[in-house]
């Protein structure tokens, strides 16, 4: 429980609360009190810091209902109160901004993407971005970051993975363009390049600017590993506080959010998830590969996330220098309070078994963990045969 530094802030110790998430904010994206109550939680529970679940930018931005947003000024103060509660805690939170692309779920718009290329989650035709909405979208990205420190938050993460349109841009698969847009690796990575400037011009220099980046594709013929590690460097180069690493495009939810990460059969049979006997195990840390491989290439933080599950691995990662920080995203949905319980000597592994029902409910229900027992006998064995069967449809 080492304090580490991103940018100018020390934080008190190297696990951060991952973006997820929450589905608890009104329906034109203002903070409510139940996410207040949720950060104030998690703050009390010891996390160093805390990422927010993506907030959209703009309307067109915007990935499913009742999703945070900080396209206008009047949802500032409702945000002020989430930064404040955080604080009081002693706690540090950054606002991950987040523009959806072809990845929305929203039906009153048209999805925006670098080109018209079919999205193997979301069955939803874009249209191609104009130039004009390129430096629109720029924009929308500085004025949320300017709005999100008014707010009191610490920093911003910027969303450039797991499909969305910052890592559509990086990706030859998603970006089609032949144009100053796209065409070869350093015209795609312009878009992620000209929005951390712009946000950057908007905060000023001191302001801590992270990305959650996509290191490669999990599409054929999409980003490449060593094309990722280059955009890596020149973010970078060009200030980043921190990089948290993970896939770009993919074709399915489960190559990011991994069901039963770190469950073992036997403990899956005794949490009566007996349907998890017949499948294989899952390891635990599974981006650790593109932490070393982004350790190795940078010299910023490099934030690693994805199934850490134990005490075990969460020293490992750290003493062995692939990462200088943790995210976790699920284990926090069931025990907000985990940090604090590891700082008085807990070990072992996490309560969460990634059953993932919590992802399953996203969109309708606010975030919560399903497998209380009050929960699990209205719920549970209806929601895994939705699991059973899920794998490239989106959560609906």
């Amino acid at each position: 429980m080492t304090p580490g530094k991103i940018g100018r802030l020390v934080i008190k110790n190297r696990v951060i609360r991952a973006a997820t998430s929450e589905t608890m904010a009104t329906a034109n994206g203002e903070a409510t009190d139940e996410l207040v109550r949720l950060y104030s939680d998690l703050a009390r529970g010891g996390a160093g810091l805390i990422m927010t679940g993506h907030i959209y930018v703009e309307t067109r931005g915007q990935y499913e209902p009742r999703q945070l947003g900080l396209d206008r000024d009047e949802k500032i103060a409702p945000l002020t109160r989430v930064a404040d509660a955080v604080h009081r805690h002693g706690g540090y939170i950054f606002a991950e901004l987040s523009h959806a692309g072809s990845q929305s779920l929203i039906a009153d718009f048209v999805p925006l993407a670098p080109s018209i290329v079919a999205n193997a989650i979301f069955a939803r035709p874009p249209v191609e971005m104009t130039e004009a909405d390129i430096y629109d979208v720029i924009a929308h990205f500085a004025g949320a970051a300017e709005r999100a420190q008014r707010a009191g938050f610490d920093g911003v993460h910027l969303h450039s993975g797991n499909g969305y349109l910052l890592s559509q841009f990086n990706s030859p698969f998603a970006n089609r363009r032949n144009d100053r847009w796209g065409g070869d690796a350093e015209r795609r990575a312009r878009f992620i390049i000209e929005v951390y400037r712009a946000v950057r011009r908007a905060t000023g220099t001191d302001f801590p600017i992270t990305v959650r980046l996509g290191l490669a594709d999990a599409v054929a013929d999409g980003l490449a590993l060593s094309e990722g590690l280059a955009i890596a460097r020149q973010l970078a180069a060009e200030g980043v506080a921190a990089l948290e690493v993970t896939y770009g495009v993919m074709t399915s939810y489960r190559e990011n959010i991994r069901p039963y990460a770190g469950v073992s059969r036997w403990r899956a049979i005794a949490g009566g998830m007996l349907h998890r006997g017949f499948s294989r195990p899952v390891a635990e840390a599974y981006y650790r590969p593109f932490a070393r491989a982004a350790k190795a290439a940078v010299d910023i933080p490099v934030i690693l996330v994805g199934g850490v599950r134990s005490t075990e691995i969460m020293d490992d990662v750290i003493s062995s220098g692939d990462a200088d920080f943790l995210a976790l995203a699920r284990p926090f949905v069931r025990e907000p309070d985990l940090v604090n319980k590891i700082a008085k000597g807990r070990r072992g592994p996490v309560d969460c078994v990634s059953c993932n029902i919590c992802f399953l409910h996203e969109g309708i229900d606010p975030l919560r963990c399903w497998r209380t027992p009050a929960a699990m006998l209205r719920h549970i064995y209806g929601y895994y045969l939705k699991d059973l069967a899920f794998g490239s449809a989106a959560p609906r």
